[in-house]
């Protein structure tokens, strides 16, 4: 499961994966190179798919929440918007747009705050798009990639918690 390898010289980091594979010792759970290889890219499409999973949901709670927000906030200052009108029809936002009216709204609301503050910042956690996926490129970057992805999820710990709802949500289609 972990491949270890010899002190990496300052010549040597920029060696391509098949120079590479001279000073990688195998588990001791793995027959040879080639079952780690197959075991590792495995894991790591397993772990992609788990991240994609984590941005894809946080995306999703990101938006509904953001329009909740929005809508908790602004519904008297902008009761003819498109947005208020839409946000008040919707289907998909009915309960939560009651729950928003009820003498509980206060608590809604704040638990929708939480929801998108929560959201943008696992949102940002999982997004790696930064890192490339050019495989001359992979060995290259690999250190900056962790280092830049480092920085960022310590930035959005400290913008948490984000809850600004500050512009008007986008209006999507909605099955009414």
């Amino acid at each position: 499961m972990v491949v270890s390898s010899r002190a990496v010289t300052k010549n040597e980091t920029k060696a391509p994966a098949a120079r590479l594979k001279r000073h990688v010792t195998v588990s001791p759970t793995h027959k040879s190179i080639e079952d780690e290889v197959i075991y590792l890219r495995s894991q790591n499409k397993l772990l992609k798919n788990a991240l994609n999973a984590v941005e894809n949901t946080a995306s999703e709670k990101l938006c509904k929440s953001y329009e909740l927000v929005w809508y908790a906030r602004n519904r008297t200052r902008y009761p003819s918007h498109q947005v208020s009108k839409w946000l008040d029809s919707s289907k998909e936002h009915s309960r939560d747009i009651d729950n928003l009216h009820s003498v509980d709204g206060d608590f809604h609301h704040g638990f929708n705050s939480g929801v998108l503050a929560a959201s943008r910042m696992f949102k940002d956690h999982a997004d790696v798009s930064h890192v490339s996926n050019d495989p001359e490129e992979v060995f290259d970057s690999a250190h900056q990639a962790v280092k830049k992805h480092q920085e960022k999820i310590e930035e959005s710990k400290e913008a948490f918690p984000n809850a600004s709802a500050d512009t008007f949500p986008v209006v999507r289609g909605d099955s009414n």
